[in-house]
């Protein structure tokens, strides 16, 4: 048997040493790359929501518009018809993830990933386009 193939048979601790500082390094690793499965921009998603008066919060869609780090760029959502209002537009029907009709708050807010819940719909980066644009004409 060679020199390095015997050492583990006389060194099992430090065989167990240099496995635990593989694996230390292999979790600090996978902790800086993104999450899979995480919040996308263009993804719908349930999210713990706070009240803008910091009064609470609600679990409530958020239309993802950009992500990273260890916050999110959003738009919520509500059911309540905000017609005639300039910080909210109207949903187009049939968007992804939304099963009856809303209406999009034009000011975003940000939320740590922590308080995304599920995704409901992934309508794309077409439609992050359409509310920017939106946004840029009302507000």
């Amino acid at each position: 048997m060679t020199e390095l193939a015997q050492l583990p048979l006389d060194h099992p601790w430090m065989t167990v040493g240099v496995l635990a500082v593989l694996l230390l390094v292999l979790v600090l690793l996978g902790r800086r790359r993104p999450r899979a499965g995480g919040p996308q921009a263009g993804d719908v998603w349930f999210a713990e929501v706070p009240f803008e008066d910091g009064s609470g919060s609600k679990d409530r869609p958020v239309l993802v518009l950009s992500a990273s780090g260890r916050s999110c760029e959003v738009a919520r959502f509500t059911s309540q018809d905000k017609n005639g209002r300039r910080d909210h537009v109207r949903v187009p029907q049939g968007v992804p993830g939304l099963p009856k009709a809303s209406w999009l708050n034009l000011r975003p807010t940000s939320l740590p990933r922590s308080a995304f819940r599920r995704r409901t719909g992934q309508p794309g980066e077409a439609f992050v386009a359409w509310y920017r644009d939106a946004a840029d004409n009302r507000v």
